[in-house]
């Protein structure tokens, strides 16, 4: 979650303003999931077979031209050394670059990634750099070659499965599964900004609604993760819950770029595994995903500036005091920024910023925020 972002303040000054914010957190946050929508505006195949072909390709061309939300390992499987710099979607062309390589490399690349190669556009050199349409790319070695392609022209083996490997287990998913992903068929879901409750005292606020973006039970792909990571485990229900909190606290690098960003970037759990960074707010998403494979209950609590997952108390211990009382019963916080957390007897440089609890969430019903301390419901926008 980036700093200072997570309450996002606006002084009321009239409609107009708030409206501006709420559409700017909108784009932030909905780039990174509404995109995986737009092919229902254009005509379909109508063989069964190829739809599902067509909507697979469109996801990873998608995802491909965000990489920010897929990642390096994830274009390199799909492209090899190619990269999609720009997809311009309304018309459906995409924008590509290769590094520098011999001839021969590079026409190995086109013959394997494209259908007809008298349909791909070649920038031109003008003034040292490489221009095509509006763009100019200044030539290096990882990008010599500046070209498009419709993408009806892009060649993809759809039936090809994905592996992202960690210390101990693959994370792995199909291009099906990831065509399922992207139209958020296994998330939650649900309205996308919260509105704080208004105090004459101070400024309208507003923020991004996180369960919307954790993922339901039997997810496919999650659920092969957890029981990959819980194999050796055995059925302590509180040595499985720490597995998962090891591996999100130890796998995934805590990203100061998204932390520090202007903008919300929310991510589904399947990208911040494929990326292998996220902030407080998308480490949180990845083990509340990874909770619901198992079945384990949870909550998210949102504290100022920082977002974490608590689980009953049970057999943990609670030496730290890193708790929380919720429903009459006692809650400990499984902190994921921290590598090596360890819930209950793990101590963190500053516990009050985990223990001061402005809200409340069951992912379940991920359209209701509690107030923590008036248990009054947040509206939504």
């Amino acid at each position: 979650m980036p700093t200072g972002s997570l309450f996002d303040s606006e002084t009321k000054r009239g409609p107009g303003k708030a409206i501006y914010l709420v559409a700017f957190l909108a784009f932030a946050v909905l780039s990174g999931v509404g995109y995986g929508l737009y092919w229902y505006s254009s005509p379909a195949p109508t063989d069964p077979k190829e739809i599902l072909a067509s909507e697979i390709k469109e996801s990873a061309v998608l995802m491909l031209a965000q990489p920010s939300f897929s990642g390096d390992e994830f274009r390199a499987q799909l492209l090899g050394k190619g990269r999609l710099e720009k997809y311009a979607w309304r018309e459906k062309v995409a924008y590509f670059t290769f590094p520098e390589t011999d001839e021969a490399e590079f026409q190995e690349f086109l013959s394997k990634y494209f259908i007809d190669t008298a349909k791909i556009d070649f920038g031109k050199p003008e003034g040292g750099r490489i221009v095509l349409d509006t763009y100019k790319l200044s030539p290096g070695p990882s990008a010599t070659r500046f070209f498009k392609t419709p993408t009806s022209n892009f060649k993809l083996e759809t039936e090809q499965t994905l592996t992202f490997p960690f210390s101990a287990v693959n994370y792995s998913l199909s291009l099906n599964e990831l065509r399922n992903l992207t139209n958020n068929t296994y998330m939650y879901g649900g309205r996308l900004l919260t509105q704080v409750p208004e105090r004459s005292d101070q400024p309208q606020m507003v923020f991004a609604n996180h369960a919307i973006m954790v993922a339901k039970p039997d997810e496919p792909t999650l659920k092969r993760l957890a029981n990959d990571l819980l194999r050796d485990v055995g059925d302590n229900r509180e040595a499985r819950i720490q597995r998962l909190v090891d591996f999100v606290s130890n796998e995934i690098e805590y990203s100061f770029t998204e932390a520090v960003s202007s903008r919300e970037k929310l991510k589904r759990a399947n990208e911040t595994l494929m990326t292998r960074s996220a902030d407080c707010s998308n480490k949180t998403i990845l083990l509340a995903s990874l909770l619901e494979q198992i079945n384990e209950e949870y909550i998210l609590l949102y504290c100022p500036q920082h977002i974490t997952v608590a689980v009953p108390q049970g057999n943990f211990a609670n030496d730290n005091k890193l708790d929380f009382t919720w429903n009459q019963k006692p809650w400990m916080i499984a902190e994921t920024t921290a590598p090596g957390f360890q819930i209950g007897t793990s101590r963190v440089i500053e516990p009050n910023r985990l223990t001061t609890v402005q809200y409340v969430q069951n992912p379940k019903n991920s359209d209701v925020i509690f107030d923590a301390n008036s248990y009054e419901t947040l509206k939504f926008y």
